[in-house]
């Protein structure tokens, strides 16, 4: 047997925004409705060498493949590959060997989505902290999906904040250099093992929490999850080591007060002001009953398995057609 492997450039003819957006919104559904199979993710770290190693599979119902990821970070370099296996006879299909970037854009696309729909309509202005390729990525897929006005950035490194604004600059966007001063949005894209300065959050309306990937790790200050509606991509992960399970050991947010992504991107978002109407579908975490107008929402997202399976089969089907 000759198992195919597909390489970044044949890959990144295929992998638009608007299918990596379908493949994560539909994944994220299923999620939701219990219709995906997703294991517990694997974590590596290589502290001598500023790395660690996520390996992740999942399966969609009813989807040709599934998948086993493995992405790894060292320093600044991201790398990886996906191999997708078929789902009906368990023979190995075809290895994307994508160099991590399938992670990445499945990743932005996950952000941008529940970024956009949890986020009021009209609010244009973003605060981004963190500097590396997700922060950028977050803000070009959002803006994909609705304009900004502008962009604020902060990271610990000033070159790096420059180096950001610059390539936001460059896609068209007003970004400054001071990411701590305050935006109704706030999306986190750091590998913080201790909260980001509160400050950060004091004019959120919405908040997007990206790089709390992995036990050690945490973002997002507990105080934030007080009285907040809090939706999560997947409950028992980010249970396990999200910004969400920083909150409830903190004893600030109960273990069962979350949401599923997927049910918010199905349903939209309950009104601010007065409970939401629909019915929870069975196998979906229920909407809460009440949203406060005057209370902030929270996003937390460890990524999903299923995710990276509904990415790699879409990819795949152009690729083989």
């Amino acid at each position: 047997m000759t198992l195919p492997v597909f390489g970044l450039d044949a890959i990144s003819q295929v992998a638009k925004p608007a299918v990596v957006f379908d493949a994560v919104r539909s994944a994220l559904i299923a999620h939701a409705e219990g219709r995906t199979s997703v294991p517990a993710p694997m974590v590596l770290e290589f502290p001598q060498y500023a790395g660690d190693t996520h390996v992740k599979a999942g399966h969609v119902a009813g989807t040709p493949y599934f998948v086993v990821k493995v992405a790894s970070t060292f320093g600044s370099v991201n790398n990886g590959l996906v191999l997708a296996v078929d789902a009906t006879n368990g023979q190995p299909a075809a290895v994307l060997a994508d160099e991590g970037k399938l992670t990445a854009w499945r990743t932005a696309a996950a952000g941008a989505l529940i970024t956009h729909a949890m986020t009021p309509v009209g609010v244009d202005e973003v605060a981004v902290l963190g500097t590396g390729e997700q922060a950028l990525l977050q803000i070009l897929w959002l803006h994909e999906l609705r304009p900004l006005r502008r962009v604020k950035v902060w990271g610990r490194r000033p070159e790096a904040v420059d180096r950001l604004c610059t390539q936001l600059q460059s896609a068209g966007l007003h970004a400054t250099p001071d990411g701590l001063t305050g935006a109704p949005c706030v999306i986190t894209t750091t590998a913080a093992r201790e909260p980001l300065p509160l400050d950060a959050f004091r004019e959120a309306i919405h908040i997007t929490g990206i790089g709390t990937d992995m036990p050690g790790k945490g973002e997002l200050p507990p105080a934030l999850f007080a009285n907040a509606f809090v939706a999560t991509d997947d409950h028992a992960q980010c249970l396990h080591h999200g910004d969400l399970a920083n909150a409830v050991q903190a004893g600030v947010i109960g273990a069962e007060d979350d949401v599923a992504a997927g049910v918010i991107l199905r349903d939209g978002m309950p009104s601010r002001a007065a409970p939401p109407a629909p019915a929870p579908t069975p196998g979906a975490r229920p909407l809460s009953t009440t949203f406060p107008r005057n209370h902030r929402s929270i996003a937390d997202l460890t990524g999903v398995g299923a995710t990276d399976a509904a990415v790699a089969g879409a990819i795949l089907g152009q690729l083989v057609r």
